[in-house]
């Protein structure tokens, strides 16, 4: 499988709009309950890479993580190695190396404070209508900015701040741009029920994305290419 075959069963897996991290039954989630981010970008890595189908309870077994609270990194790393996929911490890597990174291996994990992802722009929730601008861990105003396509991506759930995991699935070229294809688990709640395939982010962007993590940037990366067939 070339590049181009593996970007195009990216977005061909992506467009179907499923496996979010609310939304799947209790039967497939009950172990992980709203602290399943990472859960739910592994499972998303095991239907891309190795064709198979597995709940989140399972992911969240294999990992050893405690129920119902955020899964850390070493047992990220034992879960995706329970179903052979190899992968490793980087945390030298700017958005531009982690787009090559999922472009010529497969999906990475990338860590974010939630307060530094593109909103969905003109979404209201809670009161307010995101215009594309936040406060940072520091307390000053910046600004994310608006994933793509515009109205129908990016982030809703303004009032989560905190440490998020989401996947860097590819990297495409839009209209003449490098951009990052990322899958945010974060969607398809009774309260915010859309389900964007994607959301389209600038290097600039992404590179807001990892560097809001509090000790450093952090990624989870393939060790070889893991997406084969």
């Amino acid at each position: 499988m070339n590049i181009e075959e593996r970007r195009e069963k990216v977005l061909r897996v992506l467009d179907r709009r499923n496996r979010y991290q609310f939304g799947q039954p209790p039967s497939t989630c009950n172990l992980v309950r709203e602290s399943g981010c990472t859960d739910t970008s592994i499972q998303m890595i095991v239907l891309l890479a190795k064709d198979k189908k597995v709940s989140l309870n399972d992911v969240r077994r294999r990992s050893g993580a405690p129920t119902g609270q955020p899964m850390n990194t070493t047992e990220a790393l034992r879960a995706l190695k329970s179903y052979g996929l190899n992968y490793e911490i980087r945390n030298n890597l700017g958005a531009l190396g982690l787009m090559k990174m999922a472009r010529t291996r497969g999906p990475v994990i990338v860590c974010e404070q939630y307060w530094a992802h593109p909103q969905w722009k003109g979404y209201t929730y809670a009161g307010r209508t995101l215009k594309g601008t936040a406060v940072n861990g520091n307390g000053n105003t910046v600004q994310p900015g608006f994933a793509r396509p515009l109205k129908r991506a990016g982030l809703t759930q303004w009032t989560f701040r905190s440490g998020h995991a989401v996947l860097l699935a590819t990297d495409d070229w839009r209209n003449g741009e490098h951009v990052g294809i990322i899958r945010d688990p974060n969607h398809n709640s009774p309260a915010r029920p859309e389900r964007p395939a994607y959301d389209i982010v600038s290097v600039n962007q992404l590179n807001r994305m990892i560097d809001s993590w509090p000790t450093g940037r952090l990624a989870l990366v393939p060790s070889n290419v893991v997406i084969k067939k």
